[in-house]
């Protein structure tokens, strides 16, 4: 599980240093919260794919369709492959790793970085809830769309929200 947090952390943790002296203190306080909220979401999805492969493989071999359905949910709580590496970045989603100390870091961090991490959770939630519109008799389906929910629209996005205000407020 420490990689996986590693790796969430190196995907959405934004460390942001002011320098000011006192800003710098508050930082580093923001950084450890940052870092616990980092860590709750990595286990949750940790557990969301854990759960979701373990049903994957009780499936029946002979319902085709259904097996693809829980194979799409799980890509989808995947991080993305890497052209660069041919391989899972880390064990999460990712988003480089930013020291945001000047005003051009701070632009491509609240401009580009973290609404395009924002949308790519979107996707993802709304790819998992495709699933359960697509299947509407399966609890199994609104379950897992329930728990995208939580876990990409009340907890990662609020943060990505969180940070990208922060950083806002450090170009004003």
């Amino acid at each position: 599980m420490n990689d996986r947090i590693a790796a969430l952390a190196v995907w959405l943790l934004v460390l942001v240093v002011p320098s000011a002296g006192d800003a710098a203190g508050a930082s580093r306080r923001v950084e450890e919260n940052d870092t616990t909220r980092l860590a709750a979401v990595s286990q949750a999805i940790k557990s969301f794919e854990d759960d979701v492969s373990s049903a994957l493989h009780d499936l029946p071999s002979n319902d085709a369709e259904l097996i693809e359905s829980y194979a799409y949910v799980e890509l989808n709580l995947e991080p993305p492959m890497t052209a660069e590496h041919g391989v899972h970045a880390g064990r999460r989603f990712h988003l480089p790793g930013i020291i945001v100390r000047s005003a051009p870091d701070r632009e491509l961090m609240h401009g580009q970085l973290l609404p395009q991490s924002k949308n790519f959770l979107q996707e993802k939630q709304n790819a998992i809830a495709s699933m359960a519109a697509a299947h509407p008799a399966n609890q199994i389906f609104a379950a897992y769309s329930d728990r995208a929910k939580v876990i990409f629209r009340d907890r990662a996005i609020p943060l990505l929200d969180e940070l990208s205000r922060r950083i806002g407020d450090l170009q004003r």
